[in-house]
């Protein structure tokens, strides 16, 4: 028995189709005069139904690959739209309003726009240009006094700090830490939570160092 290729049967198809045969018909012709490689019936129901639409050729189009759609120039502008709408979007939240994979959508945000997720950066206070432009006021003022002392100003301020912390505080799992040989038990220790009860501290300190811890309170 010959092989044919795939166009050479199609083009007995178009003929037994020609002639009037039905696609059943026509693979079971495929099948008497081809070799192990005949066409499925599928795929000879498909080329009957369109020679039938007068198409003429029997050579297989190759298929065009399909657009990008999820990383076009308009996809990236719109999910960079909604980061900058809400910087706080999860990637799920981007996926279900986008329409695109994970894959896409982390491709866009790290590659395409240089983006990163991270954390707000803890500061004790929240100042406004108000109160910026006062402390930049306070410090010339007083760099231009320590100037005209010969830099003895600073040494001569105190300042001083507080805060309250528990009469007892457990050490943490790192320091609880301790080298071991491999056949040995690993050290046990009991659940102990920080003391209810706290003291105030406060710290006072120049330019050379501390110079007086005080505990002024205590609170039960």
């Amino acid at each position: 028995m010959v092989t044919f290729t795939f166009e050479e049967q199609r083009v007995f198809i178009r003929f037994f189709h020609l002639r009037g045969l039905k696609p059943i018909e026509i693979h079971q012709q495929l099948s008497e005069a081809c070799n192990d490689g005949v066409m499925d019936v599928k795929n000879v129901r498909s080329w009957v139904r369109q020679f039938k639409k007068s198409r003429a050729s029997c050579e297989n189009k190759p298929k065009e690959p399909r657009p990008r759609t999820s990383r076009s120039e308009d996809m990236t502008a719109r999910v960079e739209q909604m980061v900058m709408e809400d910087r706080r979007l999860t990637v799920k939240q981007i996926i279900a309003n986008a329409g695109i994979s994970v894959g896409s959508v982390d491709t866009i945000l790290h590659d395409d726009l240089k983006m990163r997720n991270v954390s707000a950066r803890w500061v004790p206070r929240m100042l406004t240009d108000e109160n910026k432009a006062s402390r930049v006021a306070m410090c010339q003022a007083k760099l231009s006094r320590d100037k005209g002392m010969n830099s003895a100003f600073f040494s001569s301020i105190v300042t001083m700090d507080e805060t309250w912390m528990p009469m007892f505080n457990s050490e943490n799992k790192r320091q609880s830490a301790q080298w071991k040989q491999t056949d040995s038990s690993p050290p046990k220790k009991f659940r102990v939570t920080a003391s209810a009860e706290k003291m105030m501290v406060a710290i006072f300190w120049d330019s050379e160092g501390v110079i007086l811890i005080a505990f002024p309170r205590v609170q039960q």
